[in-house]
């Protein structure tokens, strides 16, 4: 192709094309999509008098990152929620306080939303009560989602809106915590808290209004968009969040690609893979908004998830409780991949992860298509074996490094306690296996930073221990950054449009301060990001610089 004149043109940098191991120094950019890369000789000759040229000087220009796990619909409103996080308040009773500040100041009966609340953030649960909550906020319902994203805490406001009774009974895959007399105590957990979680973002997008909901999407955006993510995939997509993100893509407040996982009615609920088809094919993609995989949770985080006690004679004692039946999991994953969904299971113990896979070979087994990628959500403590049964299945895995990095230290212990052969982040082993994988944060329930995720499987550093856990399980810079970014788009299959910087695909990049590859592992965490751009147009800047030409 004869060079003409580029609208964008990056010079003089460390290309990590992610492109079969190719490198360059510069790269051409005609129309949002890459028009050419190589030399600065090479590449300088698509430069014309409205070309925008960018002087790297020696910075690393990298495809943007692509996150395939997030919860970007529920971080969408933490502007308008109640920051619940211990720290950075002290303790229970501070976050209190901070949620009858916010009672105090919105309107009767207007919802109060609060996140990142962890009980178990001390030696002891402090879980937020009933009667806690009806305190702070008298006469307004209340939700506060814990930090695992798989507990809520009401008031009693809340539950007279759900019509949540002492006589109300179990949801299948949910609890009600009960005080001493069997009334709800506000504690709700996996698909008890579906209702009132529900309810809550609904009744603040009625409050402020569909422009200001849109807005939030777009800031949200930005904040990603600042940490070089280009393209996410939120993990679970309700009826509601899905007209938030229509809301937004209309209003040109969507400036990155999001690929939505649809779940059911609710946060929890069990997916219904035939009206998933049906809204594919009334509400057809756009070029931010992309679909067509289903999800399902196979165990929940309260009170465990299902795993293995692996006794020394070599027996299975099963723990906890799955979602699913084998056969309505296998029939539900069945019907998806029949209608041409990609099945993505959410499975972190070793017993969900065995009948995650059991469904997806039902899946497969009755699906015309070869490359459907079938998804282990987390896959946070498989066997070796159950590595190999996944590589050899051919699915692809996409699991959490921050999960590691929070208490990877813990975890090899319990495993080890439990009888499970592999370490936590097995990421070494899942490579050499064969096994497509993929890294991403599950934001919120991990920091959202690739780069923080990145350098801690690369280093084996935890936040409790500078000693590498599993150090033989350490995987290189080059292959860490592979799977945050072209591996990410392989498991949304957009591998042929994003994820590396190759000749035709869109030019969805990021600067970065040094080259991830060439710094000591323990620095990775200091890299910035400068400026990233999607389609080509810049749309964050650290200094706030804005584009100029050329000439």
């Amino acid at each position: 192709m004869d060079p003409i004149p580029a609208d964008l043109v990056f010079l003089g940098g460390q290309v990590l094309t992610l492109g079969g191991g190719r490198r360059a120094q510069a790269v051409a950019v005609v129309d949002g999509r890459i028009a050419a890369l190589g030399t600065a000789n090479e590449v300088g000759e698509w430069i014309g008098p409205g070309t925008e040229v960018v002087q790297l000087h020696g910075r690393a220009l990298l495809p943007g990152f692509v996150d395939p796990h997030t919860h970007f619909g529920m971080t969408t409103f933490e502007p308008v929620a109640v920051d619940c996080r211990i720290p950075p308040l002290r303790d229970k009773h501070a976050v209190i306080d901070a949620i009858a500040a916010a009672a105090s100041a919105a309107p009767v009966g207007q919802w109060i939303l609060g996140l990142g609340y962890s009980s178990r953030n001390g030696r002891a649960p402090m879980e937020l009560l009933r009667e806690d909550l009806d305190v702070a906020a008298p006469e307004n319902p209340v939700c506060v989602v814990d930090l695992s994203v798989h507990c809520a805490y009401a008031n009693s406001a809340a539950m007279r809106l759900a019509r949540l009774t002492k006589e109300t009974p179990e949801p299948d895959g949910g609890y009600y915590v009960r005080d001493a007399h069997g009334e709800a105590a506000g504690t709700l957990w996996e698909r008890a808290m579906d209702t009132i979680y529900g309810m809550s973002l609904t009744g603040l997008t009625e409050a402020y209004g569909e422009d200001a909901v849109a807005e939030l999407v777009r800031q949200n955006s930005q904040r990603h968009l600042a940490l070089g993510i280009t393209s996410v995939a939120d993990a679970a997509v309700t009826p509601e969040a899905a007209r938030v993100y229509r809301m937004a893509d209309q209003r040109g407040k969507l400036p990155m690609t999001l690929h939505e996982m649809r779940a059911g009615p609710g946060f929890f609920a069990e997916p219904d893979p035939i009206a998933q088809h049906e809204f594919l094919q009334s509400s057809p993609p756009t070029t931010r908004l992309l679909g067509g995989t289903m999800k399902m949770f196979m165990d929940p985080v309260f009170p465990r998830n299902a795993g293995y006690q692996v006794h020394p004679d070599g027996t299975k004692e099963r723990l906890g409780r799955p979602y699913y039946q084998p056969e309505r999991a296998g029939a539900l994953a069945a019907e998806a991949s029949s209608r041409g969904l990609q099945v993505a299971i959410h499975c972190l113990g070793t017993w969900a992860i065995d009948l995650a896979m059991d469904a997806i070979g039902e899946a497969i087994r009755e699906s015309e298509s070869a490359d459907q990628r079938h998804r282990l959500e987390h896959f946070t403590t498989p066997t070796y074996e159950q590595i190999h049964r996944a590589a050899g299945m051919e699915l692809t895995v996409v699991t959490q490094p921050s999960f590691f990095y929070q208490g990877g230290e813990k975890s090899a212990e319990r495993l080890a306690e439990s009888g499970i052969d592999a370490p936590p982040a097995p990421l070494r082993r899942m490579i050499d296996e064969g096994l497509s994988v993929a890294l991403s944060s599950d934001f919120p329930c991990g920091p959202l930073a690739p780069l923080a995720g990145i350098s801690s499987l690369v280093s084996r550093q935890t936040r409790g221990s500078l000693e590498p856990v599993a150090a033989e399980e350490a995987i290189s810079a080059a292959e860490a950054v592979e799977l945050y970014t072209i591996a990410g788009a392989r498991s949304m299959h957009r591998e042929t449009e994003v994820g590396s910087i190759e000749v035709g695909k869109r030019a969805d990049v990021i600067v970065l301060t040094h080259d991830p590859t060439a710094v000591d592992p323990t620095m990775l965490r200091e890299i910035s990001v400068e400026q990233t751009y999607v389609d080509g147009l810049r749309v964050f800047d650290l200094y706030g610089r804005t584009a100029t030409a050329s000439g």
